[in-house]
């Protein structure tokens, strides 16, 4: 009598299949983004002769509204390019939450600005 051999157990598939690691990652990522901008903002601040924490405090505005402009931006649309009109390449978020990590930034700036703690 032959053995059978098992079925392999098909992956898992479903809307929340690797929401964990995609979180994680995010919060990898914003936490380095505070880091680096709070460090770059008190350098300048600190070069300038400024409060630390005001300077955080811009750098957190500036940075993070430019993220969420660039993560609100449209995906796709028409180049005009070369002078034709043709269909180009989508130049939005690519499924990442950047205005997420800007709306974060911001936060941070707020609580920076208002308990000034440099």
């Amino acid at each position: 009598m032959t053995e059978r051999t098992p079925t392999p157990t098909p992956p898992e598939v479903g809307r929340w299949t690797g929401m964990g690691e995609a979180l994680g990652r995010f919060a990898l990522q914003t936490l380095v983004a505070i880091v680096v901008v709070g460090v770059i903002g008190a350098l300048v601040a600190w070069g300038t002769g400024h409060d630390i924490a005001g300077g955080m405090a811009g750098a957190y505005y500036i940075v993070g509204a430019g993220l969420f402009v660039v993560g609100m931006f449209p995906t796709g649309g028409y180049s005009t390019f070369r002078g034709t009109i043709t269909r180009r390449k989508p130049t939005g978020a690519r499924q990442e939450a950047h205005f997420l990590m800007g709306i974060l930034l911001i936060a941070v700036g707020v609580l920076f600005d208002l308990t000034r703690p440099f």
